[in-house]
């Protein structure tokens, strides 16, 4: 199904790839003080799929997996050419979708990226074709700010791009736009009807945890797509996805994207550097990570021994990011991509370790979900869904550890307290997010305890959630423990029968 591309240049050009961009005429005697030779890092790892891969993609993602590709965290595949909608029936047809709806964007000063301030926002916003005229009207106009290094354009932009992020004085100011996070169901979906690899169904196959979510509890931006509309230098700051999830982003169409990439065994040093360049802002803004508005050159990353991969992304060509991987990237002129996140099997893992990360720093970012929620709903939907017997053996093992921990917890409640009332939840449909724990701010699915004197919850987890001296418990539950086994043996069976499905 998958096949390794032999490491050599991509020979795609898009469309401006010889041009060659105008100086500033102001700093025409200036070098950039980044050359080409500051910017070579190992190439993504990249693989071509024939059209197999759009009936299971999931399996090819195991592969992934299967093969080690998780070390590296980031993968790009090559669809078939054929399979490549034209960039103008492309864009026509995104524009009769969106029907003159107007996308509001972010407004990005390089120069003042490295420094962490919030992005503004326009939000009149544009029209397809208004966004187009905009982007491309920029990129006519713009003038390289000093000595041109290279022939190749996007190697160019490149060196341009991150010495005006490094060195934002010596620039006169740039501005661009970015419309991203345009929800595909609100907005537009990219895809034309029938069209191998649509992302807003992929979660309904095979091995995908996210199949069991239905219309109404579909999370946007993860497991719905979001639609991106780039132009020159319109770029996403370092970030890991929410929760560790893995993640697809095709582009459609348009001018390419450099990404780069951490491989999630440094993913740790890459924190530490961050909290210490950013130690006197993040006084301020305690959140400063996690609001994604921090440009760092991968120059002074790697710098800090911390390993950078990079690639180029065209048209056709899907980025998957596998774990913990931080990544950033920026775009080359005007283009239309869309992301969607994925839970394979082989992420459960990677939910306690994104989890137990945003405790130890303070519950700063939430969790999106309790585990418990989803792997609950995929028990219950047992004989719905589809899975290897792998798979199964995977959720079984995580959830039998899950409600282990979870009847344990409830009996050192009983211990802890004396006359403690246990209360059934009325409505064990209840959504996820209607309890919140006073003490971590998590979701709280499977119990909590509240005390009637101050009125507080929390996670039973806690064992306590107030200072009061005589705390009137009470334990509420969704499901009793009879209620939990049987749902841990139904688990069971799927994981030992002969073909899992």
């Amino acid at each position: 199904m998958i096949r390794q591309l032999k490491q050599k240049k991509h020979s795609r050009k898009f469309k401006n790839s010889d041009d060659i961009t105008e100086p500033h005429a102001k700093l025409l005697l200036e070098r950039f003080p980044y050359s080409i030779k500051d910017l070579q890092f190992r190439e993504v790892p990249t693989l071509h799929v024939n059209q197999d891969f759009f009936q299971d993609p999931f399996k090819t993602i195991d592969d992934l997996y299967a093969k080690g590709y998780e070390k590296f965290g980031i993968v790009k595949l090559l669809l078939p050419s054929e399979l490549i909608v034209p960039e103008k029936k492309f864009f026509s047809d995104l524009e009769q979708k969106l029907k003159g709806k107007r996308v509001e964007t972010r407004v990005q000063t390089l120069n003042s990226q490295q420094a962490g301030e919030i992005f503004g926002s326009n939000t009149v916003g544009y029209t397809l074709q208004e966004y187009m005229s905009y982007a491309n009207k920029f990129e006519c106009s713009h003038k390289l700010q000093g000595v041109r290094e290279v022939s190749n354009q996007i190697r160019q932009n490149e060196i341009e791009f991150w010495s005006i992020v490094d060195f934002p004085d010596r620039y006169s100011e740039l501005e661009v736009e970015y419309a991203a996070d345009l929800l595909a169901t609100k907005y537009a979906t990219g895809y034309q009807d029938g069209q191998l690899g649509n992302l807003s169904t992929i979660n309904k196959n095979c091995n995908s945890i996210f199949q069991v979510l239905q219309e109404k509890s579909e999370m946007s931006g993860i497991s719905v797509p979001w639609l991106y509309l780039g132009m020159k230098y319109a770029n996403f700051c370092w970030h890991k996805e929410d929760l560790n999830l893995n993640s697809m982003n095709y582009m459609h169409a348009g001018a390419p994207k450099t990404w780069y990439a951490i491989p999630p065994s440094h993913s740790e040093k890459f924190l530490q550097y961050f909290n210490k360049k950013y130690e006197k802002e993040r006084i301020h803004n305690p959140r400063l990570l996690y609001d994604i508005v921090c440009q760092i050159s991968p120059i002074e990353l790697a710098e800090q021994q911390i390993t950078i991969l990079r690639t180029e992304q065209h048209p056709g060509e899907l980025i998957i990011t596998l774990g913990a991987t931080y990544h950033a990237g920026f775009s080359h002129g005007f283009n239309c991509s869309e992301a969607v996140n994925v839970a394979p099997t082989q992420w459960l893992d990677e939910y306690e370790r994104a989890s137990t990360e945003y405790r130890m720093d303070g519950n700063l970012k939430k969790v999106s979900f309790p585990l418990e929620w989803l792997l609950t709903k995929v028990v219950l939907m047992a004989d719905q869904v589809k899975f290897t017997k792998q798979s199964w053996n995977k959720i079984f093992d995580k959830f039998k550890v899950m409600i282990h921990s979870e009847i344990a917890n409830r009996n050192s409640i009983l211990v802890l307290y004396e006359q403690v009332k246990t209360v059934e939840f009325a409505n064990k449909l209840e959504k996820y997010d209607r309890n919140v724990c006073k003490i971590c701010s998590n979701y709280m699915f499977f119990s909590y305890i509240f005390c009637g004197k101050c009125l507080k919850k929390g996670c039973i987890a806690h064992q306590s959630v107030c200072a009061c001296a005589n705390p009137k418990i009470s334990l509420y539950i969704r499901y009793n423990s009879e209620e939990l086994q049987t749902m841990l043996k139904t688990v069971e069976s799927k994981a030992n029968s002969k073909t899992g499905q």
